[in-house]
């Protein structure tokens, strides 16, 4: 089934059983031991279990489970072989991701953070690049990032600022409830100028701030 398709028959048909709505995570389940057991390309299957565990999203959650064939077929195996950057947007604009890290409840008035902060903490640059609690309020009251910077002048590390501004970058990122598709709302989104790692998201960019969130995160040094 699309996701399309999925959505319809999952999450939003009307009466739609607790069975029903499992359904898809059970045959993923099925399918993924099977392919376990018995596929002859087993490379495809290790990564595939890999990626799962990197964007970990819990499977039985009531929102992820109605389109969980679609987060393992069409988002993480799609893109197996292919480009990072393009996997991480395919995640971040998900119904699973977006559900369960509660993004689509991220808006300007009511900023909710915990996919901002997953996404550095465990999808790019790591527990491992984090500075720590630090301003980025420099002497003269400017900005300035206290991490180490590279060549270009760029903090190699991230603090807790990066990760408030990126929870701005990202709100109105949501899922439009009828359809299962991704919907960017920009009434709810934060429009104001923000600064990420040392780059300047200049107001007014809408779902580009987070377009430009995930450039320079998959990009940086420190998620290779």
């Amino acid at each position: 089934k699309s996701r399309q398709q999925l959505w319809a028959d999952h999450v939003v048909k009307d009466k739609v059983t607790w069975d029903e709505r499992m359904q898809p995570a059970r045959e993923t389940r099925a399918a993924t031991f099977l392919r376990a057991v018995f596929s002859k390309r087993q490379l495809v299957e290790v990564l595939a279990d890999f990626w799962h565990n990197h964007f970990n999203v819990y499977g039985w959650d009531s929102w992820s489970a109605g389109t969980w064939v679609h987060y393992d077929r069409d988002v993480l195996r799609a893109n197996l072989f292919g480009n990072f950057r393009t996997m991480l947007g395919g995640v971040a604009k998900s119904a699973a991701m977006l559900y369960y890290l509660d993004n689509v409840s991220n808006t300007s008035a009511g900023p909710n953070e915990n996919y901002a902060r997953e996404l550095f903490e465990l999808h790019t640059l790591g527990a491992e690049n984090y500075f720590g609690v630090a301003s980025t309020v420099g002497p003269d009251g400017g900005y300035l990032h206290p991490a180490p910077t590279g060549a270009d002048g760029k903090p190699l590390e991230y603090v807790d600022e990066d990760i408030y501004s990126a929870t701005q970058c990202f709100t109105g990122w949501r899922i439009q409830k009828e359809t299962g598709d991704f919907l960017f709302e920009d009434s709810v989104h934060a429009k104001y100028s923000k600064i990420v790692l040392g780059q300047n998201i200049p107001s007014g960019s809408g779902q580009q701030d987070g377009e430009q969130v995930l450039d320079l995160l998959a990009n940086h040094p420190g998620t290779a």
